[in-house]
């Protein structure tokens, strides 16, 4: 493994700032990365990135990637009635079928948004359409809008995040792990079928009124039937996934090592930090070359260092399962669930 700061941190680091507002990229990434030369990278393959696509083949010009349009899409057989969320690549809005009166979800593509970005949209809708399970946010339709734009219809889950929904005073983790056991069960189904999802992370993992998880977002997920690589295609070395919850494969570049342990990594990461609120890395303000160290070669912090008072159990059960080796964490989302059923009565908050 190696820690320079290489092309595939420079790469990720790029991918997760096109996905912010324009404005708030740079601010984004002096906050992360300590490193000015890393800082000064990205930002010159942002503006290259924007000056190469300026312009057509033919001269015309077109917005510069990422810039979101304020227009309210028209979707045919969908009223379209408030905007959800905006990114710097995708607006999310919320909407009505015009024919059943279904709440659902309309994420609709940015106008002039790169190829990498467009590519992975489509992924999304390729991915969604081979899933069907009650934990993993459905796809009803895909096209394109009046005025051209790509769009996908999902559900609309009326929920907050998992982590939000952690952090509510009256959640044991007893409840969280019921949580998290609704995530595995989703998990299972996915690597049943080939899909790894890739970028678990709280933001990630809804939780609706009723206390159901469901998981969302499958744009870089990686389809693996057959051990093969079929539908979107990620450069060799090339980082996928949010710093902070990455598995050490991940973290290395290591794209032939991703399998679905590297979702179950993920979730473990995600519990540990629901149960203790802190990620199980001994690494505060140092940015994210430090945590990129972190993950890649330092020893864990132990669950019952950062949460005083957690069944012993339990955290050996989370010690193993963020653990540096790889022979140590669970084998799949069945034997992860498993192993964390005998808690499900804990009420420590």
């Amino acid at each position: 493994m190696s820690l320079a700061p290489s092309a595939a941190v420079v790469r990720s680091m790029f991918d997760a700032a096109m996905d912010l507002p324009e404005a708030d990229r740079e601010p984004w990434l002096k906050r992360v990365c300590s490193d000015p030369s890393i800082v000064r990278e990205v930002l010159e393959l942002i503006a290259a990135n924007a000056e190469s696509e300026e312009l057509t083949a033919s001269g015309a010009r077109i917005p510069h990637v990422g810039q979101v349009s304020e227009r309210v899409p028209v979707v045919r057989g969908f009223a379209v009635e408030s905007k959800l969320a905006q990114g710097g690549t995708a607006r999310v809005f919320k909407g009505t079928s015009n024919e059943t009166g279904t709440t659902v979800a309309i994420k609709v593509i940015a106008e002039g948004a790169s190829r990498a970005s467009l590519e992975r949209f489509r992924q999304e809708c390729r991915v969604l359409a081979r899933l069907n399970h009650p934990g993993i946010v459905r796809l009803h339709e895909t096209g394109v809008t009046v005025d051209g734009d790509t769009y996908l219809v999902m559900d609309f889950i009326d929920g907050v995040t998992i982590e939000r929904w952690a952090r509510q005073p009256e959640r044991t983790n007893g409840e969280r792990i019921r949580a998290v056991l609704q995530v595995l069960d989703a998990l299972a189904h996915s690597h049943d079928i080939g899909v790894v999802h890739r970028d678990l992370k709280p933001h990630n993992i809804l939780v609706d009124s009723s206390g159901r998880a469901r998981l969302v977002d499958f744009g870089v997920a990686r389809l693996t039937s057959d051990g093969r690589r079929t539908g979107f295609h990620t450069e060799t070395g090339s980082l996928v996934g949010t710093f902070a919850y990455m598995s050490p494969e991940q973290a290395d570049g290591s794209s032939d090592q991703i399998t679905p342990g590297t979702d179950l990594y993920q979730l473990a990461v995600v519990l540990y930090e629901m149960i203790s609120g802190s990620l199980p890395y001994a690494v505060r303000n140092g940015g994210a070359m430090a945590l990129l160290k972190a993950i890649l070669f330092d020893a864990r912090v132990p669950l019952s260092d950062a949460a005083p008072g957690v069944d012993d159990r339990l955290a050996a059960v989370l010690d193993a399962a963020v653990s540096l080796d790889p022979s140590r964490r669970p084998t799949c989302a069945r034997t992860f669930a498993e192993s964390l059923r005998p808690f499900l009565g804990l009420q420590v908050g």
